[in-house]
């Protein structure tokens, strides 16, 4: 599960890590935010005895993958599609988990020639389509970084740099912070010092090249996506829970509402944290979705 390298057409180097069956059905999986491509190996075990080959890029500013100026949500299809390409790969399914679920959604504008399904867990929708999307979201510092990212964001990314500091010098006492708001399965999860090992893990890789690709990362999620959620011609999976405090179950539902082919799985009393423990379910809806018995 080492750091592989790609070098890109346009001169940038993408780092991946490989887990899982390496013969099995080709998955490119997008990683939350902060994180790396660390997070793909999380599903090593379960993604070997399922029969799937998993894919985790860096994206652009994060990990070993080279920072890409003015990046929006429809560079990563292009980037994996080239990865692919290098990998001998023609066909393979996508799936992102929180901030990479916009990521994911939009390879099925992008290319949905390619796709054997596009599973979004627990991911964003495109706010242009959803006034006073950020309304939706629990906490008051998360509903202002919204309009900081577009207005203010030096100071944006400054709270992105006290993120790489805490996690760099005091990382037990940031998780502990990170976490106390959390409640029900999110809050068991947390307590699970294998989630917290991974997690730490995933955000110091992350922010190896400092605070600036995450701040990317985070402000392309609050603008246009280019295009309109109507326009994705594949089927969307997406898999949210119901008690999930960090992106709102209402994201999922409006792009359910909006995309002209959508499945949405609501998952009672889970949480944010629902992968880490609800792989088989995940890979479930995977084997459904390539018509695998």
């Amino acid at each position: 599960m080492d750091a592989e390298h790609y070098t890109l057409k346009d001169g940038r180097t993408l780092a991946y890590n490989q887990s899982g069956d390496p013969g099995g059905v080709p998955v490119f999986y997008a990683h939350g935010g902060p994180g790396s491509r660390l997070e793909g190996n999380m599903f090593h075990q379960v993604a070997k005895k399922r029969g799937y080959r998993m894919i985790a890029t860096d994206r652009p500013g994060m990990g070993e993958s080279t920072y890409l100026e003015g990046r929006r949500l429809l560079d990563y299809p292009k980037d994996i599609s080239e990865l692919a390409d290098a990998l001998g790969i023609d066909s393979f399914g996508v799936m992102g988990w929180s901030a990479g679920g916009a990521h994911t959604t939009v390879c099925g504008y992008a290319i949905p020639e390619r796709l054997l399904f596009n599973i979004t867990l627990a991911g964003y929708t495109n706010f242009t389509e959803m006034p006073g999307a950020e309304t939706y979201l629990k906490y008051r510092m998360d509903q202002k970084s919204v309009a900081l990212s577009k207005t203010h964001p030096h100071t944006f990314r400054f709270f992105f740099e006290m993120m790489d500091l805490a996690d760099k010098f005091i990382p037990g006492p940031y998780y502990k912070e990170l976490m106390k708001e959390l409640d029900g399965n999110d809050r068991e999860i947390a307590m699970d010092p294998g989630f917290e090992e991974m997690f730490l893990a995933d955000e110091k890789e992350a922010f190896r090249q400092g605070s600036r690709g995450i701040a990317t990362d985070a402000a392309i999620h609050y603008v246009d996506w280019g295009f309109r959620i109507r326009e994705i011609p594949c089927t969307l999976h997406i898999l949210h829970g119901n008690e999930d405090s960090l992106v709102p179950i209402e994201y999922g539902r409006h792009i359910c509402e909006n995309a002209p082919s959508c499945e949405m799985q609501v998952l009672e009393g889970r949480g944010h944290f629902f992968p880490y423990r609800e792989q088989d379910l995940i890979f479930d809806t995977a084997d459904k979705a390539i018509g695998r018995k």
